[in-house]
């Protein structure tokens, strides 16, 4: 028995490693597409041959706390906040996982609630829904997806724009879950899947699942042999400054090497630029309380001179101070004449780090300042902003500007479009996270959301993965990680004549299989017993 436990365990651990693998990481940048076909296999394998729900709850646990830490070590450098990172993101879902290893175990094993054919189907279903609902709402952390590994095969990712990423989960699921199936079906006679035609069943499911890629390869590539319709375009330079604006004494040098460098973007488009960029928090002091300040700072070359002088609008990463002297992790938009023409505070924060609910209870407050050592946090934006100006044509372009990790939550972009976005432009800074994983593992989180919306998607960003990302999820233009750069390009605006489904109708896909879901957990548990056994 304990032997036969130890081998489930191990399997379980496999999949722990194999999935970070499978993921963009520091030596398969973009992640590895026929690992994400296997690397939840043993897993699956393992839950399947569990005995008890209490045996499945352990090897999915294990599972969790050994694929977590991989594939988020990045976290580990996020300021001083290592332990509380990594360390509530690992055991929240370890904690998770002790109830969906039950459920899963519940579809999982031979005789189950799945019954014969439908197993793997079901299977596929729960880890799409498990990945939604791991991705919604306020603790959302939507990394890690099983869609990940192939975010470079763009004809099989363009089903997005119909149901969002979860057509791809289940697709990428459902191989990992027919591998383990095939090796159930080849082992002993306890683990088969029972009843007459067997291996019929399975060549069916196999069918079926290359079928549903056939079907996502050829709409994807219908699609991208379209053209969209030109809205105009954007004559804009992206500065990625490869600096922290916030360590001491920073802030004054950071500022002047980020003016010099638009200044030269800007004449790289023969001073005809419509906008310039800057990265998240780039200046750090609020800029309508303290723009008589920045008339003379910095001294050698003054910030609200240099505005006047650019011949451009500046989008820039800036607190924003509200009217009750709070602050907000903020974009704001200022014009040619050092005007601010909008601005916009971030509304999904990094939960704990950036917001803490309740904050305004002292209790909460001292345990967080005293014990976590949190010392002030953000408030929430209350306005979904949609920017406006005027490129070199006469044309007004619309867009939406998520801060930092908000372009990887399609609900938030959805609604910017929905409100007259024509294109999103990303401000963040990832910088603090030292590796180039964490940013291409934000910048493929990101892409998904010009493939579900067919817009444009700018990330200027501090460290990296600065780019133009087109309405197919293909990288434009893009900066090396981790230099000190700039990007001038002309950013074309794409825009259809009506917005795709799943900017209209959001995450139908995973809410159709929890129904399916839970109406056949419902009809397990009211049927007799000898009947499920």
């Amino acid at each position: 028995m304990l032997s036969r436990m130890l081998y489930l365990i191990v399997l379980s651990l496999l999949s722990g490693i194999l999935l970070p693998i499978a993921l963009p990481n520091d030596f398969f940048l973009f992640g590895v597409p026929l690992l994400g076909c296997v690397c939840l296999a043993p897993y699956f394998f393992a839950v399947s041959r569990c005995k008890s729900a209490k045996q499945a709850v352990v090897c999915s646990v294990l599972f969790t706390l050994v694929s977590t830490p991989l594939s988020n070590f990045w976290l580990a450098f996020f300021k001083d906040f290592a332990l509380l990172t990594i360390g509530s993101v690992t055991l929240a879902y370890s904690f998770l996982f002790i109830g969906w290893g039950v459920i899963l175990w519940r579809f999982s094993r031979p005789g189950g609630l799945a019954g014969n054919p439908f197993r793997p189907l079901l299977i596929a279903a729960f880890w799409t829904v498990w990945e939604f609902i791991k991705s919604w709402g306020y603790f959302a952390y939507p990394w890690g997806l099983i869609a990940y590994p192939v975010n470079t095969l763009l004809p099989v990712l363009q089903i997005a724009d119909l149901a969002g990423i979860w057509p791809v989960s289940f697709l990428m699921a459902l191989v990992n879950a027919l591998v383990s199936e095939t090796f159930l079906t080849m082992g002993k006679a306890e683990n088969r899947l029972t009843g007459p035609g067997v291996f019929f069943s399975l060549k069916k499911n196999w069918l079926f699942c290359l079928g549903l890629a056939a079907i996502y390869t050829g709409y994807g590539l219908f699609r991208m042999a379209g053209d969209i319709p030109s809205a105009g375009s954007l004559r804009a330079v992206l500065i990625q400054q490869n600096t922290d604006p916030w360590l001491g004494g920073a802030q004054e040098k950071t500022l002047l090497s980020t003016q010099e460098m638009s200044r030269a973007g800007v004449a790289d488009l023969d001073g005809k630029a419509d906008i310039v960029v800057w990265s998240e928090s780039s200046i750090t002091v609020p800029y309508r309380q303290n723009r008589n300040r920045l008339e003379s700072f910095p001294v050698r070359d003054p910030f609200v001179p240099f505005v006047r002088s650019l011949g451009a609008n500046l989008l820039t990463g800036n607190p924003i101070q509200t009217r009750e002297g709070r602050y907000q992790n903020g974009v704001i938009l200022i014009n040619r004449q050092g005007g601010i023409d909008g601005s916009y505070g971030k509304r999904h924060p990094v939960p704990i780090a950036e917001h803490v609910p309740f904050w305004e209870l002292r209790p909460v407050r001292e345990f967080f300042q005293k014990v976590v050592g949190l010392g002030s946090i953000w408030e929430l934006g209350k306005e979904d902003t949609i920017f406006v100006i005027r490129n070199g044509e006469g044309r007004d372009i619309r867009f939406g500007s998520p801060i930092c990790f908000e372009d990887a939550f399609p609900y938030l972009c959805r609604r910017l479009v929905t409100k007259g976005a024509d294109l999103l432009i990303n401000l963040t800074n990832d910088a603090w996270s030292q590796t180039d994983s964490a940013q291409v593992q934000h910048f493929v989180t990101a892409r998904f959301r010009s493939i579900e919306m067919k817009r444009v998607l700018v990330r200027s960003t501090n460290g990296g993965l600065t780019c133009v990302i087109g309405p197919f999820g293909e990288i434009r233009q893009s900066l090396p990680m981790f230099t000190t750069a700039r990007l001038s390009a002309e950013i074309p605006v794409f825009k259809e004549a009506g917005l795709t489904p799943y900017t209209v109708l959001g995450d139908w896909f995973p809410l159709l299989l929890g129904i399916i879901l839970l109406g056949v957990l419902v009809r397990g548990n009211l049927e007799p017993a000898s009947r499920q056994h």
